[in-house]
């Protein structure tokens, strides 16, 4: 129960922050780049770096309201990776690694604010200590989520790697780049692998007390079988030596045949 909890929890927490960063998407991209018109003109103009809600920077242009989804959906991340530790490797971070995870929660949240109060006020609004809140947030997520996942197992461990291939660094280096600027829907992509790790932590969540469940039940199964094996073995020897009453009724006629 205490491995089940963290797991579900920051599992849910992962597919909410993914299924937002993908609406948030959607609102940068669905009305200029529809399926199969990602040439036209409409979507190489929404490519360029100036809609980039990830995070507003000087120049920034708001579309819809993905800005705020953004925002929110990496509040939501911040607080699924408060939790990741005892979710992927079942135990408590040492104490370097508490010092990264906190200031990785830290960077999130306050690139999360931002974003989010950039997309209400329709202005930028930069993170509190700036570039360097967004440095942690780029570097330092990626190395915790390498760390735990050499310490994760099954279901926990694919959660690890869905969630390095969802972060802003990985996403920097390789599908968030397009033939011109920013390439169409990279934020939906981040969104599905996030949704994706959640999803994993879910199935270690739920397949690990199912298989505690069983494991239980196997035990106590055991523990009866064990109770009723004297008495199998009591009965097979009254059985085989005609038992305790037939045993004395056959003295009693004996001594009944000496005294007559």
């Amino acid at each position: 129960m205490a491995l089940q909890v963290p797991r579900i929890g920051s599992g849910l927490l992962l597919v909410a922050a993914g299924g937002l960063m993908a609406a948030a998407s959607w609102q940068r991209w669905a009305e200029a780049c529809a399926w199969g018109a990602g040439d036209s003109r409409a979507c190489l103009a929404r490519q360029d770096h100036r809609f980039d809600f990830l995070a507003p920077t000087t120049g920034w242009e708001p579309v819809g309201s993905a800005a705020e989804l953004a925002g929110v959906s990496l509040l939501v991340l911040a607080v699924a990776f408060a939790l990741l530790p005892w979710a992927t490797t079942g135990r408590r971070p040492g104490r370097v690694a508490r010092v990264v995870l906190t200031g990785a929660v830290l960077a999130q949240s306050a690139v999360g604010v931002a974003t989010l109060l950039s997309g209400t006020s329709g202005d930028v609004v930069r993170p509190v200590t700036a570039a360097l809140a967004v440095y942690l947030w780029l570097l330092w997520p990626p190395a915790l989520l390498v760390r735990f996942g050499l310490g994760a197992r099954g279901w926990a461990r694919a959660a690890c790697v869905l969630l390095l291939l969802a972060s802003p660094l990985v996403a920097a280096l390789t599908y968030a780049n397009g033939s011109s600027e920013a390439r169409p829907w990279w934020e939906a992509v981040s969104g599905v692998l996030t949704v994706g790790a959640g999803a994993c932590l879910l199935a270690a969540g739920v397949g690990g007390a199912a298989g505690r469940r069983r494991a239980r039940e196997g035990d106590v199964s055991a523990a009866a079988g064990a109770d009723e094996a004297p008495a199998r073995r009591w009965s097979r020897r009254s059985r085989a030596g005609g038992g305790p009453a037939r045993g004395s009724s056959r003295l009693r006629r004996r001594g009944a045949a000496r005294r007559g």
